[in-house]
């Protein structure tokens, strides 16, 4: 009867053992999430001044070491693209012209800042996307996810259009 007893508590310490280890994993995953991260924009700053109209672009990105991967510019639009080693991939439009998205697609309102709406897109084409009008510019963050659009919240593309300077 001891004996029992014996491997029942050890059940159940390896069961709550367990039990905290799941925790802490979904407290620390939860948590990173959020996370922002400065964007050294020298490299973006220098293009935008061959740019053929001033816009803002970001300061605050929700992933370590994004680095420039392409830049283009129009008379009507500047597109650039950040990554870091990871692959994870931010493309930025800045337009002149309005963004049209299919009309079935999903669309949520939302704020950027205290006096900014935007519309935010869970899913599209493998992209999770916030878009936004400041002045004459409208701008568009797209993520181009690897596995699921969770990779990245809504709340981190929000801070990261908040940061835009």
């Amino acid at each position: 009867m001891e004996r029992r007893s014996k491997v029942k508590r050890m059940i159940i310490m390896i069961f709550a053992l367990l039990l905290g280890a799941i925790l802490v994993i979904l407290v620390g995953w939860s948590v990173s999430r959020e996370k922002m991260y400065e964007y050294h924009y020298s490299e973006v700053a220098i293009k935008m001044e061959t740019a053929p109209f001033n816009a803002k672009f970001p300061t605050k990105v929700p992933f370590n070491d994004m680095q420039l991967y392409e830049f283009g510019s129009n008379n009507q639009k500047i597109e650039f693209t950040l990554f870091n080693v990871d692959k994870e991939f931010l493309t930025i439009k800045i337009l002149k012209d309005e963004i049209e998205y299919p009309k079935e697609i999903k669309k949520e309102n939302i704020e950027i800042g205290r006096d900014v709406n935007g519309k935010y897109i869970p899913e599209h084409s493998g992209k999770r996307i916030i878009s936004w009008q400041e002045e004459d510019l409208f701008y568009e963050i797209a993520f181009s996810y690897k596995l699921t659009p969770i990779e990245i919240s809504k709340e981190q593309l929000i801070k990261m259009a908040e940061s835009f300077k």
